[in-house]
């Protein structure tokens, strides 16, 4: 029980790694933007703010596809698909029950469903984030 507790521990490790990296670069870009192509951001706030939306459920996909992969490689479920749909439901905490895990990795997917919960709250964070620069602009620049 105690190394599986570890491994979900890592597992949360390794996302909020992923997602850190893709929140520094995202920001990153978009801090150039601010100053390189100021116009642009100012004309065009909604598509910026679609883009900045997508490129932040990248990380998300690359978070639930972790998880299944583990689910897999440790035989928890029997194939990928399987793997893959029920870390997307756990992840999400929709949890619809169709695919369960065994009595020894349940108390594992209670963790991905706390991952889940701290990306989503993280990634919607950020997008607010962006979409208050976008709309919301100190210089009274704001749009639509």
């Amino acid at each position: 029980m105690l190394f599986r507790l570890l491994l979900a521990g890592a597992l949360i490790a390794a996302t909020v790694a992923i997602q850190a990296v893709f929140m520094s670069a995202g920001l990153s870009v978009f801090r150039r933007m601010e100053v390189s192509h100021r116009n642009f951001l100012l004309r065009q706030p909604t598509f910026v703010t679609v883009v900045w939306i997508v490129y932040l459920i990248i990380p998300i996909i690359l978070d639930v596809c972790i998880w299944a992969l583990f689910y897999y490689m440790s035989s928890a479920l029997p194939n990928f698909e399987d793997a893959a749909y029920f870390s997307t439901v756990t992840f999400t905490t929709v949890g619809y029950g169709d695919i369960v895990l065994g009595k020894e990795w349940r108390q594992i997917a209670t963790f991905e469903a706390i991952n889940g919960w701290i990306i989503f709250g993280w990634a919607t964070a950020l997008m607010m984030a962006v979409i208050q620069r976008l709309y919301f602009r100190p210089d009274g620049q704001s749009q639509q």
